[in-house]
């Protein structure tokens, strides 16, 4: 969000706090590594995390996918550096495009994250169902792009549009974890 609003607003400060937020993203990442890491080489490190191994694969399945999130949001903010202002039109389908997208991740987490099965897997389901129109908004706002007399301005927002849907297809996969949780296979 603070990547498109960056965009949007010219907002160099908040492109660059995003920027930097990304290495902080990237040592989380290591940490879970480590820690799931750990869990493999020795169930005991599973059993003092007072989870399950398989849940801890999924939750660094899920951090993994978060992390590439972020990697998406940093590159979106390196574009707003290097781009002049965005017709209003194509900021607010980017904007648009941007809840539905950030919507898929967050809800998939809460799938992710919850202990209630129905509700995961409803949760899940929900996120998997919103990527046909993310998909549909995704198009919509790269016809307008493509539109635009500025051919490297157009290359620079279809890279913004391709990021964000990545975004949404990284949720995706958060949210088939949170099935395989909720309803493992035998």
């Amino acid at each position: 969000g603070d990547a498109i609003d960056a965009l949007a607003e010219l907002d160099t400060d908040m492109a660059r706090d995003v920027i930097q937020r990304d290495d902080d993203v990237d040592r989380l990442w290591m940490v879970v590594s480590r820690i799931f890491r750990a869990t493999l080489r020795t169930p005991k490190a599973a059993e003092e995390l007072g989870l399950p191994r398989e849940v801890c694969f999924d939750y660094q399945s899920a951090a993994r996918q978060l992390e590439r999130i972020a990697d998406h949001a940093t590159k979106i903010a390196a574009i707003s550096l290097d781009i002049g202002p965005v017709d209003e039109n194509v900021s607010e389908g980017l904007r648009d495009l941007q809840n539905a997208a950030e919507s898929v991740p967050e809800t998939a987490m809460d799938a992710l994250l919850t202990d209630d099965s129905d509700e995961a897997v409803s949760l899940a389901t929900e996120a998997r169902a919103d990527l046909p129109a993310i998909d549909a908004r995704a198009r919509d706002v790269g016809d307008v792009i493509r539109n635009l007399e500025d051919p490297e301005l157009a290359q620079s927002l279809a890279l913004v549009v391709d990021s964000l849907s990545r975004t949404a297809d990284y949720g995706g996969n958060i949210a088939e974890s949170a099935l395989q949780k909720a309803a493992p296979s035998p």
